[in-house]
């Protein structure tokens, strides 16, 4: 090979060394002259024939573009290559209009560059020159990059496959031989939030998605062996975590002993019309899915049923690759699913403006053969661009679009059931981080989701009533305590259904005493929340012949009475209870006519009154435990009563003063007498 003869044009005598260096390291066929001023510079163009000028434009105290005019304006043929600092694009577009034939920008790494783009550009004239065609004045290409020059660009071009870029975006790098960026374009750093100087100290490795490193390296490893691999297919991950679907091309640059020196390439970020090319809506783990749930419930027991919500919500989103998420559970007393967790719902609305409920109705339908996940797709008829408004007439359920794109209006629906197989809730998804419809196979593993997060929030359901109840029922233990005689009897009695109205979550609690005179049962004590309808039951009496009536065989709960049809002498005391008449569906739920009565004996087995709670929090039927939690409740109430009237009596009874007897008399007299005589004879 002939020798190349360069010039190096810059003030900065350590720097006109390092490259000299590097570009005789890359090739000795190089040889590199200096020059410190502008004015030694012409002097060496003019005495010697130079293949290429690399001129800095600070030279001179930034007289760069001066120099340029006056060589272009010469007759001193010489290819002129201006470098250029960092965010200076303005000076490099003005030394390419002067005649400039290509411009480097200097940033970090850009001297590990500086062999290659000298070797480009000399091949590329060298091409036109033989061409003997001749050369036409192009209009400059805008460069993207920071330290590709414009012939670097146009080679590596050259080398991939022309696809339509209006679907496609592409960023250049330059890589040690470690695999870390020396160089990279902008497109790079803006598609990735990630600024010149964090890329910089990055790995190429450091941008691919964890599951796909160790494809990576294999693939590498044939690339860096000579073989000819197609690009490498994977997830770049952003700064803040995005994960973007993309190709990466990778070309060793070697030494004349075929040693690697670095590498270059490029990434180009994909966005397919073809949901094939998405995978199961991101790499998609199972066992990390389970690990997760796993450790929230555990997790669970430590923290709030809202921040438990929360999570699950959070958690679905991410191993599904989608960016809103909805969870809302059943309020039975009203029919609706309200909207508790709404994950991703950034777009400007304020929150009372969403709607927060769902009727019952509307989400029976859309599970109505007890599937577990469904898919609603919009239905294009309708205009209504509302995500948030949850009506069937507007998305409705039809085999999957052939294109499998993913409408705006789209949505996921999960079904929360409980260990009866009933609906109490549900979490909705929409708005995928690729826009198809996730593959069937997905579906599988979001059902397994749908069963984990049921078990979560159905275990702490379980436990925090536990908890509560527990807690509750100290109190009241410590209210009906024996030795609490500093209360009335009314006072008591007050404590009593309170406690029974937490401990139990029950919305109404009464309790009667039996009035032998009348017989009548007369409410001594009510616990409810609402005022006016205390009064009303605190006036309410009930004969107890026809309450007696309703004490019937097939209501019987081991010692107490759970009223499940609608019995004429409890109507009156009924319609009070209740406002509205909701009627449940199934054996389980708390109907408006159902009563649970819980009677209250004397140590004698008399029957003293009765404990009456309606309308249960959670709409459900107490269990046997709970009933037999009431009974024992009821017993303290009796035991707590009694002792109270006995203590009343007790106090209120007369006395007799004991005077002491005759003997006793004379006794304390001789003891009075034996002091006197040892006082004075001491």
């Amino acid at each position: 090979m002939e020798n190349v003869y360069l010039l190096l044009a810059d003030k900065n005598l350590s720097y006109l060394e390092i490259a000299r260096k590097m570009l005789r390291f890359h090739d000795e066929d190089y040889q590199v002259d200096v020059a410190t001023s502008g004015e030694e510079c012409l002097k060496k163009l003019n005495q010697n024939h130079h293949d290429l000028l690399l001129l800095d434009y600070d030279i001179d105290d930034k007289k760069g573009l001066e120099i340029l005019s006056r060589i272009i304006s010469s007759d001193i043929d010489v290819p002129v290559v201006m470098l250029v600092d960092d965010g200076r694009e303005d000076i490099a577009f003005k030394a390419l209009e002067k005649g400039a034939y290509d411009y480097i920008m200097k940033v970090r790494g850009y001297l590990t560059a500086l062999p290659f783009t000298v070797g480009k550009v000399l091949e590329k004239r060298k091409m036109k020159i033989t061409s003997n065609f001749e050369e036409v004045e192009e209009d400059p290409i805008p460069n993207t990059g920071h330290s590709f020059s414009i012939a670097d660009q146009e080679i590596i071009e050259e080398e991939i496959i022309e696809q339509d870029q209006s679907s496609n975006q592409e960023a250049y790098y330059i890589l040690d031989r470690k695999g870390r960026f020396i160089s990279s374009n902008r497109i790079l750093e803006e598609l990735l939030n990630y600024s010149e100087q964090e890329l910089l100290e990055l790995n190429l490795s450091d941008l691919i998605a964890p599951e796909k490193e160790g494809s990576y390296y294999q693939w590498l490893a044939a690339v860096d062996m000579g073989s000819r691999q197609q690009p490498f297919k994977t997830e770049i991950v952003s700064k803040l975590g995005d994960r973007q679907q993309a190709e990466i091309t990778i070309t060793p640059m070697r030494d004349r002993n075929d040693e690697i020196i670095s590498y270059k390439g490029r990434i180009k970020f994909n966005i397919p019309d073809n949901g094939s090319l998405y995978p199961s809506n991101g790499h998609f783990d199972q066992s990390r899915m389970i690990n997760e749930m796993v450790k929230l419930i555990h997790d669970s027991y430590e923290i709030s049923f809202n921040h438990l919500l929360e999570r699950i919500s959070q958690i679905v989103c991410q191993i599904f690759q989608f960016k809103r998420a909805t969870l809302a559970l059943l309020d039975r007393k009203r029919n609706t699913f309200v909207k508790q967790i709404m994950i991703g719902y950034t777009n400007g609305k304020a929150n009372d403006q969403r709607i927060r409920e769902v009727p019952q109705e509307v989400v029976d339908r859309v599970f109505v053969n007890q599937t577990t996940v469904k898919v609603v797709y919009h239905n294009h008829e309708t205009n209504n661009n509302d995500l948030l408004q949850p009506v069937i007439s507007e998305r409705r359920t039809k085999p999957r679009r052939m294109s499998n794109k993913w409408h705006p209006q789209d949505i996921i629906i999960f079904n929360l059931v409980d260990h009866y197989n009933k609906t109490f809730g549900f979490i909705s998804l929409d708005e995928p981080l690729y826009p198809v419809v996730p593959p069937r196979e997905a579906f599988y593993n979001m059902e397994i989701f749908s069963g984990l997060a049921s078990l979560a929030i159905e275990n702490f359901y379980r436990y925090a009533s536990l908890e509560k109840r527990n807690r509750r029922l100290k109190q009241l233990l410590v209210t009906s305590n024996l030795f609490r005689l500093h209360l009335s009897l009314s006072e008591m009695m007050k404590q009593i259904v309170w406690a029974i109205k937490f401990s139990m979550s029950f919305n109404v609690v009464l309790l009667g005493i039996i009035n032998r005179n009348s017989g009548e049962l007369q409410i001594k004590s009510i616990a409810c929340d609402d005022r006016i309808k205390t009064i009303q039951l605190k006036e309410l009496k009930i004969s107890i012949k026809q309450l007696q009536t309703v004490f019937k065989k097939q209501y019987r709960r081991g010692k107490s009475y759970l009223i499940n049809k609608s019995e004429p002498a409890l109507r009156k005391l009924k319609d009070l209870c209740y406002d509205t008449r909701i009627d449940a569906t199934g054996n389980r739920y708390w109907h408006w006519w159902t009563l649970l009565i819980v009677p209250i004996y004397e140590q004698k087995g008399k029957m003293m009154g009765y404990i009456i709670v309606d309308d249960p929090s959670d709409c459900l039927v107490p269990t046997s435990e709970e009933i037999h939690t009431l009974e024992i409740l009821a017993n303290q109430v009796s035991v707590a009563i009694e002792n109270r009237l006995t203590y009343l009596r007790l106090r209120n009874q007369k006395v007799p003063k004991l005077e002491p007897t005759t003997e006793q008399g004379k006794e304390k007299s001789e003891r009075g007498i034996k002091k006197l005589v040892d006082y004075f004879l001491k």
